[in-house]
């Protein structure tokens, strides 16, 4: 029986069965559900359906490109682990709760006879999410699409909460948040499967939601911190580097915000560099602290991945067998960080170009990353450099969007070096880049109206007043 579980394919007979009557009832639960969180607000009522619907479509999407075109791969491993863990719970409900709790390497002697089947012995991260997956599997009567069908609608939670976030500051731009938050393709594609790139871009998003209530609209403050607490403690267990990115720029976000509201120009002309001293501040102490806990995202661990990476994946792309790419030689000195971080931001945010496209996987990111690039020309070229950056700085919101997806851009760009790899790594900065371009552009627009009908430079003003 034991082997009879663990060796179950994915997408079988089950799996057709049971699909269908999965996807309803998690349309009927969330019905329910939406009529509860988001009232009668129709401006934003309309999305929630559909944004679910493409993230459940997207779940079953990466099962069969994994089953059909990759014959196997992660998602396929981190079920695998469900299954023994499922397998588990049919014997002894004692061991099932080992296997869910427990790390590979504190389990006893009493589930020697399953530890055998797992996968991921020796990276703790991912053995961590099929653990996840296994805690699902239950609810999923361990068959493969039903358990994925229920993991991407619980994270759907936290890419609803960041659409929320923006909404809530910028009422007029729902259409233009919705796509950058709910509709990007390869983020629905890679965020919503059994992969970490679920969990971790839902982790995110329920940070930047809570982080928001606590500190900048200040309301509900126990119940958010608790979710701040948990959405945290996925992002450490799973990819720490999205927290080193994350909350240097969430605290340089509250400091601009309070900036705006201060009336003194002195004392908010000195508010701007105490921000940026103390997001650097908090950046290096989480750095730091990452670093001792987990030594591969220390300052060391980083530059030793990044020329392991660059000299594999070099390999590769001159065999032809892999897209790789190439930042030029790393030595290891500031200077040669500091020079790759232009070259960095490109490859995740506007790379692989059309003509770097070798696979039908690398092709949706590269028209992706073609809109984000003439998006961003656009800009430019309509405002100008000067005024563009103008805008972004006196707006405290589109300063922190930016802020963390071009750090995040950089940390991804400098150690994937596989664009098969970076695909899935870049989607947790993607939609807040083009969330920030969409604010940026509204800006940009009512700024030059402004200044075409004064015929003065003028200034650009705080952003509005946010909603509580």
């Amino acid at each position: 029986m034991m082997k009879e579980i663990y060796y179950r394919k994915m997408l079988t007979i089950d799996d057709l069965a049971l699909t269908p009557v999965y996807f309803i009832l998690i349309l009927m639960i969330a019905y329910f559900i939406r009529n509860l969180i988001v009232g009668n607000d129709e401006q934003i009522k309309k999305y929630f359906i559909p944004g679910l619907i493409f993230k459940l479509f997207g779940s079953i999407a990466v099962g069969m490109i994994y089953f059909f075109y990759y014959n196997g791969g992660d998602t396929t491993e981190y079920y695998n682990n469900a299954l023994v863990m499922y397998g588990a719970l049919s014997d002894d409900p004692v061991i099932f709760f080992k296997l869910l709790v427990y790390s590979y390497e504190d389990m006893d002697p009493s589930v020697f006879d399953y530890k055998g089947w797992l996968y991921f012995r020796r990276d703790p991260s991912s053995f961590f999410f099929g653990q996840i997956t296994g805690f699902f599997s239950v609810f999923g009567l361990c068959v493969y699409t039903p358990t994925a069908l229920l993991i991407a609608a619980f994270s759907y939670i936290g890419i609803w909460c960041l659409f929320m976030t923006f909404y809530r500051i910028y009422p007029d731009l729902h259409k233009e948040f919705a796509i950058a938050v709910l509709f990007i393709p390869s983020v629905i594609f890679w965020g919503s499967g059994i992969l970490k790139d679920c969990f971790t871009l839902s982790s995110a998003g329920l940070c930047v939601y809570s982080f928001y209530n606590i500190f900048i609209a200040r309301k509900r403050k126990i119940a958010n911190l608790i979710i701040l607490a948990m959405a945290t403690f996925f992002c450490l267990k799973l990819k720490p580097y999205i927290i080193i990115a994350l909350f240097p720029g969430l605290f340089f976000w509250a400091i601009l915000i309070y900036r705006s509201r201060i009336e003194s120009p002195f004392i908010k002309f000195l508010a701007g560099p105490v921000a940026i001293v103390l997001a650097g501040l908090a950046g290096y102490l989480a750095v730091n602290k990452l670093g001792n806990e987990f030594s591969k995202y220390s300052i060391s661990g980083v530059l030793q991945t990044a020329e392991i990476y660059q000299d594999w994946h070099t390999i590769l792309a001159e065999a032809g067998s892999a897209s790789g790419y190439s930042l030029g030689t790393i030595d290891g000195s500031a200077r040669s960080i500091i020079t790759k971080i232009p070259a960095a931001i490109n490859v995740t945010l506007f790379r692989p170009y059309i003509f770097e496209v070798r696979n039908p996987v690398m092709l949706l990111s590269a028209v992706e990353s073609m809109f984000l690039l003439i998006f961003t020309i656009r800009i430019l070229w309509k405002t100008g450099v000067r005024i563009t950056l103008r805008a972004i700085f006196n707006n405290p919101t589109a300063l922190f969007c930016f802020f963390y997806a071009l750090f995040f851009a950089f940390c991804v760009g400098f150690t994937a070096y596989n664009f098969g790899a970076l695909v899935r790594y870049k989607i947790p900065c993607i939609p807040f880049y083009l969330a920030g371009l969409y604010i940026l552009n509204k800006q940009t627009i009512i700024e030059l109206s402004r200044n075409k009908k004064t015929n003065s430079p003028g200034n650009f003003s705080p952003e509005t007043q946010l909603n509580s």
